[in-house]
């Protein structure tokens, strides 16, 4: 091809651009002034592709708001979808002359269609006229109901400010799954800290110990060394002649259980008691409803209680009265005696002068004493959340089962607040997440499992790894789901620091824990097993890491949950509230349709 011909045209074309005369000047810029009003042209018309592409963004996420929120009165949707509309586009350069409408479609689902004005540019010089663009979104909710949800939630001291930010995150989530619809769609909430509170209405009873057959029941203090005595006239055989002595002032079922070793005497707790026994003998203080979990392996199966098998039986939380100036002290230990006054045998024989023995052993010694448990009132015991004091502390707000009751849920999510004690145990809050959907006791309002007429859902937020406050000392350890560290090992028995020999914990229930961190490994273990047989039972697991930068305690999380996408995190408020909305959407199906 020759290239004289186009050399040519660029000539010409060069020599009428230098050409000054008066038509050419005027031709010349015409043809400037088209050629910028087509550049302003294409600019605007870049950015209002862009523009339109937020808007676009913005009124499907307000579309999905609105749908979300199907529970709420129409005035309020509109409000909640606006305000996530304003807050997603901002105001990139646009007028005031914006119109947003929204209206809820007679086959179901929302429509949101906005309408609004972009200032132009150099566009200007071929229309001065703003551009409009509209845009329009369609959502609709296609969960397959029933559906069954349990959200099992973090209520430890350490959740105390953010607390109201959770409050407001569950009150909303719980919003939109009874949008989806109120008739088939059950929620339960399962607000847990150390343990998890059941509720204390006599129907419960059903499901527990109450005659204290449970191994659990009772174990800390059962078969205890309480104290030793050296006085001359109960030596020897004179020992096994005081064994039916009461303790002074004791009204309960319980007596002193004397032994002799060698040429002393030492005296021991009951091997068999029951909680429940020691509650109606805390004259001010009835049992809050939170519970033990259960031993190997029932603490991570669904198995129902059974009287047959007292393992399967629940046994109720009590955090004993400790020594004198330690966490949760209501009793005062020195004025408590062992055994019943007895002229000059026993004269000043109390806790207080401990027994014969060192004063180390009688600060054990005044804890596992049950017989201080005598009807008197306990003092302080009770007061203010979230220090409360006594047997329950510790103890959260009540389980609500599964229910559509939308006032019962809201108020009880508004309730939520942290408690101190105990540290967190998500085996517990997990455990009892799974119990609330089981169709079998003790709660049996989840439908029976069948992927395809029902599906069940549980929701575990966390901010920390499971603990458990306090050293390994089973007096300082703080009470748990899980009882005392302490009650793992022969340690905890107590009478082995003073040579007698007695019973002590079966082996099937002890375990190596010495230490906070064996400790934590082997809560972790448990939550691993319990996560996997409740997907294997076809429920799916959502959970939500907050606030907590620990790879270990992401790591257990993301693994219990069903799938990648079922895990979360969040590392601030606004996050966590973002989490849940879009927990709400996965689990709703909310989907654009238009």
């Amino acid at each position: 091809m020759s290239l004289q011909a186009p050399l040519g045209l660029w000539a010409q074309l060069v020599s009428f651009a230098r050409n000054r005369d008066g038509n050419v000047a005027m031709l010349w810029g015409l043809v400037g002034a088209t050629l910028l009003a087509l550049i302003g042209l294409s600019t605007d018309f870049a950015r209002a592709q862009t523009l339109r592409a937020q808007v676009q963004n913005a009124t499907d996420g307000a579309a999905l708001v609105a749908e979300r929120s199907s529970a709420l009165p129409f005035a309020e949707r509109v409000t909640a979808a606006r305000a996530y509309f304003d807050q997603t586009l901002g105001n990139p350069g646009l007028t005031n002359d914006l119109t947003f409408n929204v209206v809820q479609m007679e086959d179901g689902g929302h429509r949101v269609s906005v309408s609004l004005d972009m200032e132009l540019g150099l566009a200007r010089l071929i229309r001065n006229q703003d551009w409009t663009i509209r845009v329009a979104s369609e959502s609709i909710s296609e969960a397959s109901p029933p559906l069954e949800v349990a959200l099992v939630l973090d209520n430890t001291g350490s959740m105390s400010n953010d607390m109201q930010v959770l409050r407001d995150s569950t009150e909303e989530l719980i919003e939109s799954l009874l949008s989806i619809d109120g008739d088939t769609v059950k929620v339960a909430l399962v607000p847990f800290v150390a343990q998890v509170n059941i509720g204390n209405d006599p129907s419960r009873l059903d499901w527990m110990d109450t005659t204290g057959v449970a191994p659990y029941n009772g174990e800390l203090l059962e078969d205890r060394m309480i104290g030793r005595v050296n006085h001359s006239n109960w030596m020897g055989a004179n020992c096994e002649n005081i064994n039916t002595l009461p303790y002074a002032g004791y009204t309960g079922p319980y007596r002193v259980n004397w032994v002799r070793n060698g040429t002393r005497c030492y005296a021991f707790t009951p091997n068999q008691i029951n909680y429940f026994t020691l509650y109606d003998l805390v004259g001010n203080e009835d049992w809050g409803g939170c519970v033990e979990l259960r031993p190997e392996p029932y603490d991570v199966q669904d198995t129902a209680p059974s009287i047959g098998n007292p393992d399967t039986l629940f046994v109720p939380f009590m955090w004993i009265d400790t020594r004198d100036g330690e966490t949760n002290d209501y009793f005062d230990d020195d004025f408590a005696n062992i055994i019943a006054t007895n002229g000059a045998n026993t004269a000043g024989v109390t806790m207080r002068y401990d027994i014969g023995g060192s004063a180390a052993n009688a600060n054990y010694w005044r804890t596992f004493n049950v017989f201080k448990y005598n009807g008197q009132n306990a003092n302080p015991v009770g007061g203010a959340a979230p220090n409360v004091s006594g047997p329950n502390r510790g103890c959260p707000t009540p389980i609500i089962p599964l229910t559509n009751d939308r006032d019962t849920l809201v108020d009880a999510a508004r309730a939520m607040r942290h408690w101190s004690g105990g540290g967190t145990n998500q085996v517990a809050g997990l455990s009892w997440g799974w119990h609330v959907l089981s169709p079998t006791a003790p709660f049996t309002q989840g439908a029976p499992y069948d992927p395809e007429e029902v599906r069940k859902i549980v929701v575990l937020m966390t901010d920390g790894e499971n603990t458990n406050v306090g050293s390994i000392d089973v007096l300082a350890s703080d009470m748990a789901a899980y009882n005392h560290r302490g009650l793992w090992t022969e340690f905890a028995d107590g009478e082995s620091q003073a040579g007698a020999v007695h019973g002590s914990m079966p082996v099937q229930y002890r375990r190596n824990i010495t230490s906070s961190g064996a400790y934590v490994s082997y809560v972790d273990s448990r939550e691993a097993i319990l996560c996997q047989n409740i997907k294997n039972a076809g429920i799916e697991i959502y959970t939500v890491v907050f606030r907590e930068p620990s790879n270990a305690v992401r790591t257990l999380l993301r693994n219990c949950a069903t799938d990648s996408e079922h895990a979360f995190t969040a590392d601030s408020q606004s996050e966590l509230r973002a989490v849940f909305r879009a927990i709400g959407t996965g689990i709703g199906e909310l989907r654009i349709t238009h």
